[in-house]
């Protein structure tokens, strides 16, 4: 019986990671994106039409973004090592606990 619980505890636990891995996937997507509007505001800003520290800025925001998305992306690989071990722990807890049952 205590297998039943700790099988119940294990799953849950495993689609708390399913949730927070898909909300990590939308800020890697979030984050990407910024990066391409960064990079096109890149593309039209000029010193001619405004001053070389708003480049450097923009350039700033455009490498801090990057930083994020890779956070995210080492996080993501975290977490779905996580979700990998829950699902062999529940499997080898299922097993254990037919055997127990015959």
């Amino acid at each position: 019986m205590n297998n039943v619980f700790e099988i119940i505890n294990q799953a849950r636990r495993k689609n708390k990671l399913k949730r927070e891995l898909q909300d990590n996937q939308k800020k890697i997507r979030d984050n990407q994106k910024r990066v391409t509007l960064l990079e096109n505001m890149l593309d039209y800003i000029h010193p001619t039409m405004t001053t070389a520290e708003v480049i450097a800025v923009v350039e700033n925001m455009k490498a801090d973004y990057e930083d994020r998305v890779d956070d995210h992306i080492i996080k993501s690989a975290e977490i779905s090592k996580s979700r990998r071990d829950i699902s062999r722990k529940i499997r080898e807890l299922t097993e254990a606990d037919k055997k127990a049952n015959k």
